[in-house]
Parts: C-alpha cells; sequence; structure tokens
C-alpha cells in the first residue's frame, strides 16, 4: 500500500473527529451538573439546621446560574456520594464543602466563599477571659447547643484539658444556664446568639470574646477531572460569586 495513501487516510480520519470530539464537549458543556455536600440526617434532632443549610445552598446555586446564564442541573447526591461524584469528574460542581481540616487535591475552590458561620465564646459582661492561650479556659464551665457543632480547635483543647462543656437542647436554655451561674460561657454562633439576645433585650448582658472559637467557610468547588472546568468557567464563576457575596 503506497504511504502516502496510508498518511492521508489517517490525516482526513483525525480531520474529521477531531471537530466531532470538541462539538460534543461544547454540547456536553452546556448544562453544569452540581450536588449539595450537605445530606438531611436521620436523626430528628439534627434536621433542623442541616435542612436550612442545605436549602440556603440550593437556592444560592439557582441564583448563580441566572447571574451567570448558565445551566447548572442539581443531582440528588448528596453528602459523601455527592462528594465521590464530584471527586471523579461525573459531576461538575459541588456546593457546601469546607477548607478544613484540609483543601481537597481533587476539586479548585471557587473564590470567595458564598457563606460562612462563625462560633463564639460568651460571657456574661464584664467577666474577662481571652482565647490566645486555650488554658484560660480550664476550671470554666461551658454549655453548648444539641447537637454541638463540629468545632476542631475546641474539641480538641476540650479533649486534652478535661474541659467541663454539657450540652443543652436549645439556645434559649442554654443562655439561661449562664444567666443562673450554672455554666460561665455559653459556645454559639454569633448570627444565632446575636438575634437571639436583640430579641430578649439580653444584649447589655452578655459579650462576645475574640478571637472567635471557629469561622467555617463553605464553599463551591469544581471538579478537576470535570470536561468543562476551564480557566474561563472558573473566571466566570468567581466574579459571579464575588458580586452575590458583595450584595448578600
Amino acid at each position: 500500500m503506497n504511504w502516502r495513501f496510508v498518511v492521508c487516510a489517517v490525516w482526513a480520519a483525525v480531520s474529521s473527529t477531531v471537530p466531532r470530539v470538541l462539538y460534543a464537549d461544547q454540547q456536553a458543556c452546556e448544562t453544569l451538573v452540581a450536588v449539595s455536600y450537605f445530606t438531611v440526617p436521620l436523626a430528628v434532632e439534627d434536621q433542623d439546621d442541616q435542612q436550612v443549610q442545605r436549602n440556603i445552598s440550593l437556592e444560592f446555586l439557582k441564583t448563580l446560574a441566572k447571574k451567570t446564564q448558565l445551566s447548572i442541573k442539581v443531582d440528588a447526591a448528596e453528602g459523601q456520594k455527592a462528594l465521590a461524584e464530584v471527586r471523579s469528574g461525573r459531576v461538575d460542581l459541588i456546593i457546601g464543602v469546607s477548607l478544613e481540616p484540609e483543601k481537597d487535591p481533587r476539586l479548585d475552590y471557587l473564590s470567595p466563599a458564598y457563606a460562612q458561620k462563625t462560633y463564639r465564646l460568651w460571657l456574661r459582661t464584664g467577666e474577662q477571659v481571652s482565647l490566645k492561650q486555650w488554658p484560660e479556659l480550664s476550671g470554666l464551665r461551658g454549655v453548648r447547643v444539641m447537637p454541638p457543632a463540629r468545632l476542631i480547635d475546641f474539641d480538641l483543647q476540650a479533649q486534652l484539658l478535661n474541659w467541663p462543656v454539657r450540652t443543652a437542647q436549645s439556645l434559649q436554655i442554654a443562655i439561661a444556664k449562664v444567666q443562673e451561674g450554672r455554666a460561665d460561657y455559653v459556645v454559639a454562633e454569633q448570627q444565632s446568639m446575636q438575634q437571639y439576645l436583640v430579641e430578649n433585650d439580653l444584649t447589655r448582658r452578655f459579650e462576645a470574646i475574640d478571637p472567635p472559637v471557629e469561622t467555617q467557610r463553605r464553599f463551591i468547588a469544581i471538579a478537576k477531572d470535570s470536561a468543562c472546568n476551564t480557566a474561563g468557567l472558573r473566571s466566570t464563576l468567581n466574579k459571579a460569586l464575588a458580586q452575590l457575596v458583595e450584595t448578600q
């Protein structure tokens, strides 16, 4: 067989295939598939906060899609299953992931975070305590609301230093314990605590100490193995995120 004929045949096959492949990729990326890291727990007492965060996240995805004029379809996978799907590249986006304890190397995190929660220690006004050195809480009695949020540094120090930290069924009960002297401080999310104090005229009776116990930021991430993951797409999503977060 003439070698020129072979070369021409191969070139014709390649040149006719590449455009089709590119077109297929473009078609596939017309709709981004997203999953939520948040899942609804089986235990009833754990459901409220997770369900609220999940709903907020899914609404934010809708707003992001509208802002970028991208089609974003939400898949049913949640929790660890959702994480596995996006790590594999089978889906494009995941919402609700954090940087703690470290970044997932299989994800490109979009910036800025779309949501965050700041947890602080709240004491009776005038009682001086610092968090600059964790041992300063030794001997003090703490209270947290059920189910207690996972706070990496605080939980570690409480375990290592054997801090007496009890739980309460509601923020109201936790605050009452501190007011009555049955506890010295309450660990609470800043926004929820401030709202409760304002609504119950208690702002002068409690104060937060610095620095915060922990700030938990939630991100949207795109799979590194996603066929849609391009610098242009990440730039579009990052710009839209920045604008949406600024107006929140």
